[in-house]
């Protein structure tokens, strides 16, 4: 009998699907709307840079409000740096990362930030939410990255600061030369 994902790849001549992974549903990130989180694969053509992306939750086209976050910034500096934000009911789009800015959004940032670290709502063992996103983006990759991150960062000579190298597995940490 044939596996479904067999199917697909016979039927689609690709090695993944594309695919996008919620990780929060309705969360309150600030008092004027309720957010969605999620991650999109770098096998979705998105951007082959690992981001997060907070939606509003109302809006089924996911183009009304998209702020797009580093993860690669957040792993190798602590940072929450934003890449993309567009907000229609302000009337930003800032699609350069050096026009991005948190100004007028601290209380989503700041709240954002402690959502990262609380506990995840999704099945699984995950240590907080930041691990299930970590989870998340590796698995959404194509199947030839045995951790997608860490790879994204080893070739780009970036690592993984101490503090956050408990979401990766230490062989993987050493075969990415990511320990310190």
């Amino acid at each position: 009998m044939i596996q479904l994902l067999e199917f697909l790849h016979n039927c689609f001549k690709s090695e993944y699907i594309v695919e996008m992974a919620t990780i929060g549903r309705s969360v309150r990130l600030d008092s004027k709307r309720l957010y969605k989180i999620a991650i999109h694969g770098p096998s979705s053509n998105d951007r082959d840079y690992p981001h997060i992306h907070i939606y509003d939750a109302n809006d089924v086209t996911l183009k009304d409000f998209n702020f797009e976050i580093s993860v690669i910034d957040l792993l190798s500096k602590g940072e929450i740096n934003l890449l993309c934000q567009v907000d229609k009911k302000s009337y930003l789009r800032n699609t350069n990362r050096s026009r991005c800015s948190w100004t007028g959004y601290r209380d989503l940032r700041d709240n954002f930030e402690d959502w990262l670290y609380s506990k995840c709502t999704l099945p699984g063992t995950f240590i907080d939410n930041l691990d299930a996103i970590i989870w998340n983006i590796n698995n959404e990759s194509p199947s030839k990255y045995d951790n997608y991150i860490l790879q994204y960062m080893s070739e780009r000579g970036l690592k993984v600061m101490k503090r956050f190298q408990k979401y990766f597995s230490k062989d993987n940490l050493w075969k990415f030369d990511q320990l310190t």
